[in-house]
């Protein structure tokens, strides 16, 4: 017997949403933490190459990824211990970016 549903129960006629929150909820909330990290590494080589600066982009990511986190926390999707780390994210990256010379 399976623990989880069939994937023919995410009605997909409702909306691609339904078939994210059954991949989320299978995967043990893996799939939005990876998609978190995956924006946080897009938006960070997207600054990185256009600026050449990185810590710039580390913060500039961190507060993307605080952005998109707030969302997924609000709707369910991560854990408040990774919303927490998203939020140091952005601590850390503002703290970098101020001792910037």
């Amino acid at each position: 017997m399976s623990r989880y549903a069939s994937p023919t129960s995410a009605n997909v006629s409702e909306g691609l949403g339904n078939l994210i929150q059954y991949t989320n909820e299978v995967t043990n909330n893996m799939f939005a933490n990876m998609f978190l990290l995956g924006i946080w590494v897009i938006i960070f080589m997207g600054f990185y190459k256009a600026k050449d600066d990185p810590k710039g982009a580390f913060a500039v990511a961190g507060y993307g990824t605080f952005v998109v986190g707030l969302l997924f926390w609000i709707g369910g999707w991560i854990s408040t211990s990774i919303f927490a780390l998203a939020v140091g994210g952005t601590i850390l990256g503002t703290i970098v970016l101020l001792m910037d010379k």
